[in-house]
């Protein structure tokens, strides 16, 4: 599932990415639009970070089970990647799920008051970075950090004995910490409820608000047999530029509501439910395809970001065409210059007398 991930959204996020970050370039742009694609430029962004980090842990357990690395994971490679990876994967994971949420609530709230900047969305960014790196700062003292080297002597038919060293190494909650009710109650807390449940709570109350905003326009737009050229134009406008947002956030709430849920109950059970065990491993994998479909999403609600794509595409075509060109022409050019300098007249054209003209 991971290699089905990595093909369908890794370009997807690259082409989101890129076209997003062409936009902004772009001064004659609506500011409004602009705000848009840089947060579809950075949900994106963390959408191919997880996604990569997930085909990578997916080889690493490949490579291990084969016995062709001794390490498990990524956490296991060392004592700082430990904390780095346990860190950033929860912290780009927390910035994926409030900037949907943020996004979702500050696109609603611009319809009474314009908050739509990009000094709002960079202090935005800097600030959630800030609360999830303070909030998670925890798992420098809770987690620990094991290697170790085991031995074992192999008899051959020969009488002779091969020594061959096995290293494991593990990424795992000391066990002072790992019995302690205070830090079971903070890794729920921090983990689940502030970094997946409360953003996919949030945004599924606010779509459900901006649904119903969307139809009431629908319903005064039917019920007016005159409206307004302003208001109309307005709620079309609205309209056009929420369908992508509504998507998003409701792809997203609808991958995320059942692993959180999931995640509570393993927190619960302590692993002892095992089919809580196997539903945990299919929620795992519906978050992560979460991460893979925004790119579709895009494609089949917004138009302006279809033209977009074509438009890179063609781009990207001519500019293909042009280097072929220019690159027939250089091969052409020196075949005709050896033509050229090494052509002779045969024997018989040279003595050939042109016809004299007869005199009158």
């Amino acid at each position: 599932m991971a290699i089905t991930c990595c093909i369908f959204g890794l370009p997807g996020n690259i082409l989101t990415i890129i076209v997003c970050i062409k936009a902004l370039c772009q001064r004659k742009m609506n500011f409004e639009r602009k705000v848009f694609d840089l947060y579809l430029a950075e949900i994106s962004f963390l959408d191919f970070c997880l996604l990569l980090y997930w085909v990578i842990e997916t080889l690493f357990h490949y490579l291990y089970s084969i016995k062709k690395s001794e390490y498990f994971s990524l956490m296991h490679v060392s004592a700082f990647s430990c904390f780095f990876f346990y860190m950033i994967n929860r912290l780009f994971a927390a910035l994926c799920s409030w900037l949907i949420t943020c996004f979702t609530l500050i696109r609603f709230l611009n319809i009474f008051r314009p908050l739509n900047t990009i000094r709002s969305n960079i202090i935005l960014v800097i600030c959630l970075t800030i609360i999830f790196a303070t909030a998670n700062s925890y798992l420098m003292f809770t987690l620990g950090y094991d290697r170790e080297e085991k031995s074992t002597v192999i008899e051959n038919f020969v009488n002779d004995s091969n020594e061959i060293t096995f290293r494991s190494s593990r990424c795992h909650i000391r066990e002072e910490y790992s019995t302690n009710s205070l830090t079971l109650l903070l890794n729920v807390l921090v983990a689940g409820v502030l970094n997946l449940v409360l953003p996919s709570m949030l945004t599924l109350l606010v779509n459900i608000v901006i649904i119903c905003y969307i139809k009431h326009i629908y319903n005064v737009q039917n019920f007016e047999h005159s409206p307004r050229r302003s208001d109309s134009s307005a709620g079309a406008s609205y309209r056009s530029t929420s369908s992508t947002l509504l998507v998003i956030s409701m792809t997203y709430t609808l991958c995320y509501v059942p692993y959180c849920i999931i995640y509570v109950l393993l927190s619960h059970f302590d692993d002892t439910n095992k089919i809580l065990v196997y539903l945990s491993e299919i929620s795992f994998i519906i978050r992560y395809i979460s991460h893979s479909v925004n790119f579709y999403a895009y494609i089949f609600t917004s138009f302006r970001f279809r033209r977009d794509i074509i438009l890179l595409f063609r781009s990207v075509f001519r500019a293909c065409l042009c280097m072929k060109k220019q690159k027939k022409t250089k091969e052409k050019k020196p075949t005709q210059q050896i033509i050229f300098y090494h052509y002779r007249l045969s024997q018989s054209t040279a003595t050939r007398k042109l016809p004299t003209k007869a005199p009158l």
